[in-house]
């Protein structure tokens, strides 16, 4: 969180971070579209994120102005560097879980190197903003929310369904981590 009082705007960022090909882009796509946020992406031939996907949303609080800077990072394990630099300075984290059964262990496992991760960019796990959105919900195959829930959610954050594509879950999901992060805000501000 960066604040510049002459400015009177507060500097957050968020990260959809999951495995490949859960819905991050997705996610900051639908968003994009719902707020009429403009997006950036850098994507391989096959669409899928390269280095990240960014987006910037604002939001007055009191007599200061909240900017999210709002990124996704890439899930293929050869880009693990660069998810390490996008997640530095994080303040919040939307953390994109595909629903699908065959998906179930590389979500734990994500989940767990994200654990991993936020130390080596100086965070801890505990004192960053967290929201789980359960993406995909819309497919056959997906496992029912209490198995998600008991299976990667073990600490309880809020959580959410959600189908991206669809736009269904999107501003729920965001509004729960913006919710979040503007209390947090509001009392340091105070």
């Amino acid at each position: 969180m960066l604040v510049d009082l002459e400015k009177r705007l507060v500097r957050l960022k968020i990260v959809y971070y999951g495995p490949s090909m859960s819905g991050k882009t997705t996610n900051l796509e639908s968003l994009s579209r719902l707020y009429g946020l403009k997006l950036t992406k850098i994507d391989t031939e096959g669409e899928r994120t390269l280095v990240f996907d960014f987006a910037t949303k604002k939001v007055p609080v009191g007599n200061m102005t909240a900017s999210f800077a709002i990124y996704t990072v890439p899930g293929q394990e050869i880009y693990k560097d660069i998810r390490l630099t996008v997640l530095k300075g994080v303040d919040g984290i939307i953390f994109v879980a595909d629903a699908q059964k065959e998906r179930l262990e590389e979500n734990v496992r994500f989940f767990d190197l994200l654990k991993e991760d936020l130390p080596k960019v100086g965070k801890k796990y505990k004192d960053v903003p967290m929201v789980i959105q359960y993406n995909k919900m819309d497919l056959e195959n997906t496992l029912p929310f209490e198995v998600l829930e008991h299976e990667i959610n073990r600490d309880r954050l809020s959580s959410v369904c959600a189908s991206a594509i669809k736009g269904e879950g999107i501003a729920e999901t965001f509004s729960l981590l913006e919710g979040l992060l503007l209390a947090r805000l509001e009392r340091i501000l105070r």
